[in-house]
């Protein structure tokens, strides 16, 4: 690997004594971690203080950093928008190119490569447009790094070595065994080494090698595959305790673990460490006794909400995103609304397209009644409103600050440390987003954002832990170079081993092989990945090779040729109960429902729908409104009803606020009625649940036909009138019970006010009688309207509009029966009348409250399915046959 003297014996002790003048080289940070570790066991403490240990591409930045620090290394990510600026302002570029970005990323691979790896390259060396385009892509790329007095991380050994009489070097360099030199590399340790600098390569850590028993384990399917490596790691865990021995340092390790790592967390969770399922009795903080060395900072939840949040706020998305951003445990008031989101939620499936933004899903909200419970979102729209003009990326990083402070965003407890280093995690992000102001310029938000999102996929992130945990999941590369007490090296089939090359399209073959590139064809790949598979063969004490007959899609695969596969089987693991619970239940003689509380009494939901159900059935309320349980959607064919009504509802209010006065309407031709009310219905349904236009359509007929029909009988009413008032909500207090109410409509009748309620299903005006007061809608708004709109209710109309049923009204006041000429039975049409109907509602209704408000939860079984029309999940409630005397 490395071309330099190797020493007989690490001599630590000197090493440490350098006082800082010894820097340890190796290829990445898990290689460092595990020097650092057996540097610490072999001197009895840590004291890597005065010995630096540093992946090598770190330490090249450093060395430049400490020499030249007004002349800048650029980052992975401003290099890349270096590049797409280059690849946008050429010529070369082909038109039909959609995605830019892809381009770039693979250009910036060359290049990197190239210049790390000292490639030159001219005309006379390429064939094919792409390898044209490189090169021109290449000169321009170098000319702005240049312009910028800026270096790439490719260019920075070459940079290092013209410049090397400047550079502060140390007394001592030293080699991890497995790290991999390019050639301009080793010329320039050589040159240090010339300069007086001590360079050695350390000896393979050999003390494993004669102890390492290996096993091999063949498995039908993938996941039989990782159970039992699952199994594996809770046996070698369960031997140590019981033998009150170390932990052992343990790893599996796969080709690709990134596919792998969702399904092991699952099945180490199951058998390693079932109290991670169990939160509440871990009792305290959780520190899963495993590492995944491939973590990225994107895959966590907080951080995934606040992206959601960011593109949220940016404009139309998707309908899936804003209800994650409503659920989300990181925005405010989460615990304190999570139930009253959870039916908002529910209600924006229902009702909004899978298309939609932030704007219409509020709007929506505001409609039902859910306000009060999007206020955080509420306040996010507000926070991004004039976020869209074009500026520099660190200009977009105050403002999605200022966004995420206006949600609510982290509402983290306090002493939280996920989310506390998440959240420094993020902030990190956010200062590289900062740094590419003179790389990218002004963006438009869009832009902003899908830099943002490409920084923290790339972004690798670990929690911080008090003491190393005994597991590591780790790739190939990863593993390299570390050792263990056992590992199991899973994945081991044709498809991924030996890994395939993929040629570059840029790059001649024959320049990189001259420039000894790793992996520049197949013969060196092969021999490479043979080469660090017999390193991890050697790298344990215990090793499992493991590979699985079928993956997880149900692909046959092969075992992989590169091992001999005549090791001994592994002896399987028996599957069985990973963990046993039992639980004591203990029932009381009595069980009665408490009495409502103070404090559950101001989080009650539901308006007028408490009084409608307990007059159902006071168990039926208690399920509904205090237990909180919702019925489950159930698929209709077509169009639902209720987004039937609630689009006529709109209608009419849509009508009434250009007409407004029944002289309006008398003054309208039937031509011009028409077209205010197609122009209504068509506004109505702007927000239509995503069914064909045809189906669309035929409903917008449908309404417009019916809605004649309505506003023939409004033409045929008595008395002039006026639209005082539409959908007019407010809270109220209902004998104890707190209330928001929504009338649908006021009119002003001469010196009266009556309250209008539309009801597209079928009616029966018997339900408003006190003796049996079933639709206790309307009687609530007489009795509470006035603490709404601020004058007295003098009468209510139960207006039906039902295309089979007809168009009707069901009126009740204190000056008449009806509003067109029409004999009724029994009106009540005088104040005297009027006065003793709303004393006989104040009674059943306090009725109803008071025994709401007590836990009265009797309920009659004789009663038929058709008292809970709309809730099919209490069919227990609804009785029909013959009860036995059980």
């Amino acid at each position: 690997m490395t071309s330099f003297q190797v020493v007989e014996q690490p001599d630590w002790s000197r090493w440490l004594a350098d006082q800082g003048n010894t820097v340890l080289l190796v290829d990445h940070d898990s290689e460092a971690a595990d020097y650092r570790r057996r540097i610490a066991e072999s001197q009895g403490q840590a004291w890597l203080e005065k010995l630096r240990v540093i992946p090598k591409a770190q330490w090249w930045v450093e060395l430049w950093d400490s020499s030249f620090p007004a002349r800048q290394v650029l980052r992975p990510v401003q290099l890349l928008a270096l590049a797409e600026q280059c690849l946008g302002d050429s010529a070369h570029l082909p038109e039909s190119v959609i995605g830019l970005q892809g381009i770039a990323r693979r250009f910036v691979d060359a290049f990197e490569i190239a210049e790390r790896y000292a490639i030159a390259l001219t005309m006379a060396d390429v064939s094919g447009p792409d390898q044209e385009a490189f090169l021109v892509w290449r000169d321009e790329l170098r000319r702005r790094l240049d312009a910028m007095d800026a270096i790439s991380a490719g260019q920075l050994v070459a940079t290092l070595s013209q410049n090397f009489a400047s550079l502060e070097l140390p007394q001592r360099v030293l080699l991890s065994h497995t790290l991999e030199l390019s050639l301009p590399e080793q010329d320039l340790l050589r040159s240090m080494r010339s300069a007086g600098v001590t360079v050695n390569t350390l000896p393979v850590y050999t003390e494993l090698q004669a102890e390492s028993v290996v096993f091999q384990a063949r498995f039908d399917a993938a996941s039989d595959e990782i159970v039992q490596a699952a199994q594996w790691v809770a046996a070698r865990f369960d031997e140590a305790q019981r033998g009150d021995a170390a932990l052992p340092r343990l790893a599996i390790v796969a080709p690709d673990m990134v596919s792998r790592e969702n399904a092991l967390q699952r099945a180490l969770e199951r058998y390693l460490y079932p109290l991670a399922l169990f939160p509440a009795v871990a009792g305290g903080r959780i520190n899963e006794p495993w590492r995944v060395g491939s973590g990225k900072l994107a895959g966590y939840p907080v951080i995934a909400s606040a992206l959601d949040a960011l593109q949220a706020a940016a404009g139309d998305t998707e309908l899936e995103q804003v209800s994650r951003l409503l659920r989300s445990s990181f925005i405010a008031e989460a615990t304190e609304l999570s139930a009253r989101r959870a039916r908002l939620d529910w209600h924006w499936r229902e009702y909004l397209q899978s298309n939609t933004s932030l704007q219409r899903a509020l709007r929506e909200a505001e409609f039902a009644g859910f306000a009060d419970s999007v206020a955080a979102l509420a306040a996010l729209r507000d926070a991004a409103e004039g976020h869209h003009s074009r500026c520099l990326p660190s200009v977009w990083v105050e403002r999605f600050d200022k966004e995420l402070l206006a949600v609510g965003w982290p509402n983290r407890e306090a002493g939280d440390p996920v989310v506390d280093q998440c959240r420094q995690g993020f902030s990190q992000v956010m200062d590289t987003l900062r740094a590419l102001d003179r790389q990218l310029g002004r963006i438009s938000r869009t832009q902003a954002l899908r830099w943002l999102q490409h920084v923290l996929q790339n972004k690798r992130f670990e929690l911080r832990r008090d003491q190393a945990p005994m597991l590591q999941l780790l790739n190939f590369d990863e593993a390299s170079g570390q050792h263990f007490d056992g590992l199991w090296i899973m994945g081991l089939t044709d498809a991924a081993l030996p890994a395939a090359v993929e040629p570059s399209p840029f790059l001649p073959r024959d320049s990189l092989l001259r420039a000894a590139v790793p992996r520049a064809d197949h013969r060196d790949a092969l021999l490479r990945d043979q080469r660090l598979l017999n390193s991890l063969m050697t790298s344990a004490r215990q090793v499992v090779l493991s590979s699985a007959g079928q993956s997880e899609e149900g692909v046959p695969q092969s075992a992989c040729t590169l091992i001999d596969w005549h090791y001994p089987q592994y002896p399987l693991a028996v599957d069985e109960e990973a963990f046993e619970l039992s639980i004591g239940v203990t029932l009381p003689d009595e069980d009665p429902v408490r009495p409502v509380s103070a404090a559950e009494r101001q989080g009650l939901r539901g308006g007028t729908g408490i009084f409608k159900a307990f007059a159902a059935s006071p168990f039926f309320a208690f399920l509904k409104y205090r237990l909180r349980l919702e019925a489950l959607p159930v698929p209709v064919e077509g169009l639902d009803a209720r987004v039937q009504g609630q689009w006529i509802h709109r209608a009419l209010d849509h009508f009434w606020a250009e007409v407004k006065t029944s002289a309006t309407l008398a003054a309208l031709t039937d031509t011009q009625a028409e077209a205010l009310l197609e122009a209504a219905v068509g506004r109505a349904m702007s927000d239509a649940v995503a069914h064909g236009d045809e189906l669309q359509r035929i409903e917008k007929r449908r309404i417009l036909t019916l809605l004649n029909e309505w506003l023939a009988f409004e033409r045929s009413r008595n008395e002039p009138f006026v639209v005082e008032a539409r959908e007019v909500g407010g809270k109220v207090d209902a004998f104890g019970l707190p209330l928001r109410i929504q009338i649908d409509r006021i009119d002003r009748i001469g010196d009266h006010r009556v309250v209008l309620d539309y009801k597209t299903g079928s009616v029966t005006a018997s339900a408003l009688n006190a003796e049996n007061l079933l639709e206790p809608q309307l009687p609530l708004y007489a009795l509470l309207g006035e603490a709404v709109t601020g004058e007295p209710v003098d009468g209510v109309v139960l207006a039906q509009i039902h295309p089979r049923d007809g168009m009707m009204v069901h009126m009740r006041s204190c000056w008449a029966a009806n509003l067109v000429d029409k004999t009724v039975r029994n009106p009540v049409d005088t104040p005297e009348k009027w006065e003793a109907e709303l004393t006989a509602w104040r009674k059943v209704l306090a009725g109803y409250a008071n025994g709401f408000l007590a836990g009265d939860s009797g309920h009659d079984y004789a009663l038929g399915a058709g008292a809970f029309p709309y809730d099919p999940y209490v069919t227990v409630l609804a009785r029909e046959e013959v009860l036995d005397d059980e």
